[in-house]
C-alpha cells in the first residue's frame, strides 16, 4: 500500500515526514545503546526478505484486488521494534529511490504507516496479547498473527486520516474511501497474518532464540548460517515468485482508481528504474527475466546497505561481549 505522490497534500507529507524522521531517529538511538554484532546481519536478512516478499502480490479471492506483505510485525517479533522500524524504512527507501515504488514526497507517510505503525504499533499489540495469553513460547505465533492483521488495518485507517487532512479531500466521499480501505485491507490482513504465522512457525521450530519475548533478554547464538539461508530464500522469492505476482492493483491502488483519487497522482520518472523490471530487450521471456533480475538486485542492495549501516553504527560504540542481549 505504497502511497504515490500527489495523493496527500504537501503539508501532510511534511508532517508525516517529520514524525517518521523522529521515529526513525529514536529507533536508531535506542538500537545503538545495545546493538550486537550478530543483530546486524539478522536485520539485513529480514529487510531483504521483506523487500522480496513485498514484490509478490497475492490476489484476494473473488475481488479484482491484490495485497502484499507489509512485514512490520514479522520483523518486530524477530528483531524488536527498533531494528524492525529501521529495516522497513530501508526497504521503503530503496523501493522509492531505486524502483519508483511509492512517492518521494509521500515517503514519510509510507514509513509512518508501514514502518512505524507496523513495527512499533504491531509490536505493542503483540506484547499485549502475549501478556494476556502468557509469555510461553507457543503464544508467540497467535499473538503475532493477530498483531499482523491489526497492523494492516491500522495502516489503512491511518492513510484515511492522512487523506482526510489533505487539502482538497473534501471533494471526495471520505466515508466511502474509509469503507473500501477497511474492507480490502481486512482481507489483505488475513494474508499478512498467514505469512507472518507461517514464517515465525518455521523459525520457532528451528531457532526459537530468535523470537522476541517482551521484557526478557534473549541471547543470540551464531546466526551466520540462518542469515545465509534467509538471504538465499529472499533471492529465491524475488527471482521465482515475484514474476508470478497478481496483476490486480493492490488495495490502496484499487481504492484510488475506484474513488477518483487517481486524478491527484503526480506521475514521475524513476530516479533509477521505472518499476520492478530492469531494461532488457523486448521479446518472449524477457519481461519475466527483467522482473527476476530487479528483485535480485533490490534484495542484494537492501541487504548490503543494512550491513553497511549496521557496521558503521558500531564504529563509535564500545565492544559488547558475545552472548549479551541484542537490541530488543
Amino acid at each position: 500500500m505504497h502511497i504515490r505522490d500527489g495523493i496527500l497534500s504537501p503539508e501532510v507529507c511534511v508532517v508525516t515526514g517529520l514524525i517518521s524522521l523522529a521515529a526513525v531517529g529514536y529507533s536508531l538511538r535506542k538500537l545503538r545503546l545495545d546493538l550486537e554484532d550478530r543483530a546486524v546481519p539478522l536485520t539485513g536478512m529480514l529487510a531483504s526478505v521483506v523487500f522480496a516478499g513485498q514484490m509478490v502480490n497475492f490476489p484476494l479471492i473473488g475481488l479484482p484486488v491484490s495485497g502484499h506483505l507489509l512485514g512490520g510485525v514479522l520483523a518486530a517479533v524477530m528483531l524488536g521494534p527498533w531494528a524492525a522500524c529501521l529495516a522497513i524504512t530501508l526497504v521503503l527507501v530503496v523501493q522509492a529511490v531505486l524502483f519508483n515504488d511509492g512517492g518521494l514526497l509521500s515517503l514519510g507517510a509510507n514509513i509512518l504507516n508501514m514502518g512505524v505503525v507496523g513495527a512499533w504499533g504491531g509490536y505493542a499489540i503483540y506484547t499485549i496479547i502475549r501478556k494476556w495469553l502468557g509469555n510461553g513460547t507457543m503464544t508467540a505465533i497467535p499473538a503475532a498473527v493477530i498483531a499482523a492483521w491489526f497492523s494492516v488495518l491500522a495502516a489503512a485507517a491511518l492513510f484515511c486520516f492522512e487523506f482526510g487532512c489533505s487539502t482538497g479531500s473534501q471533494e471526495f466521499h471520505l466515508r466511502g474511501i474509509f469503507t473500501l480501505m477497511v474492507l480490502y485491507h481486512a482481507l489483505i490482513g488475513v494474508g499478512e497474518a498467514l505469512i507472518t504465522g507461517s514464517v515465525l512457525s518455521f523459525v520457532l521450530s528451528r531457532r526459537p532464540d530468535l523470537i522476541s519475548i517482551p521484557g526478557a533478554a534473549s541471547p543470540i547464538t551464531n546466526v551466520s548460517q540462518f542469515v545465509m539461508a534467509g538471504v538465499v530464500g529472499g533471492l529465491a522469492i524475488a527471482a521465482i515468485l515475484a514474476p508470478l505476482k497478481s496483476d490486480y492493483p493492490d488495495g490502496l491502488d484499487q481504492v484510488v482508481q475506484q474513488t477518483g483519487m487517481e486524478a491527484r497522482q503526480i506521475e514521475r520518472d524513476g530516479l533509477v528504474f521505472q518499476g520492478y523490471e530492469l531494461p532488457l530487450p523486448s521479446g518472449f521471456g524477457w519481461s519475466t527475466l527483467a522482473t527476476s533480475l530487479a528483485g535480485i538486485l533490490g534484495t542484494l542492495v537492501v541487504f548490503g546497505i543494512a550491513m553497511g549501516l549496521g557496521k558503521g553504527a558500531r564504529w563509535n560504540l564500545p565492544v559488547i561481549e558475545s552472548g549479551e542481549p541484542h537490541g530488543r
